[in-house]
């Protein structure tokens, strides 16, 4: 059963074309359909954000596309969002090719952390991956004593990246 969850975290060899292979326990999580097509996006904190394509379609069917592009606060954010997409293939030794502006944007070189985030993963630089997971350590607990602040903010905003 494809459940589409990505959890853990993995570190792979860069090659010199910039190709990265992703796990295949992440693969084996791709539905049909998306097993080959992926879409990076410039992620939070020096990251790339890579989903599966029917998950970046129903993002831009809960949200992107529902931000006015008659107001400039919410079409500046439509336009970044959807201006930083690329889709990938993944071929047939599953890697993917990692576009160089995406290389630059994340400080990624010849070896990257792939690490899951439930129905996404992101591609790390190492080192900086190592920084986050430090500092996000040292916050757990008190993040872990604010959850249903932060559950009822995504109720409010309407996000439920289940459906």
């Amino acid at each position: 059963m494809v459940n589409n969850r990505f959890r853990g975290y993995f570190r792979h060899a860069v090659d010199d074309k910039g190709r990265v292979a992703i796990p295949a326990s992440f693969r084996a999580n791709l539905s049909k359909g998306a097993r080959n097509h992926l879409v990076l996006n410039k992620g939070r904190d020096n990251t790339i954000e890579v989903h599966p394509l029917v998950e970046w379609e129903k993002f831009e069917d809960s949200i992107a596309l529902k931000l006015s592009r008659f107001h400039s606060e919410p079409l500046r954010i439509r336009r970044l969002l959807e201006q930083n997409v690329v889709t990938v293939k993944i071929d047939s030794q599953g890697r993917i090719l990692i576009p160089q502006h995406f290389k630059e944007y994340a400080q990624i070189k010849n070896e990257a952390i792939i690490a899951g985030v439930g129905n996404y993963f992101e591609i790390w630089n190492p080192e900086n991956f190592e920084n986050y997971v430090r500092d996000a350590q040292v916050h757990f607990y008190s993040d872990l004593e604010n959850i249903e602040k932060y559950l009822e903010l995504s109720k409010k905003l309407k996000i439920n990246e289940n459906e």
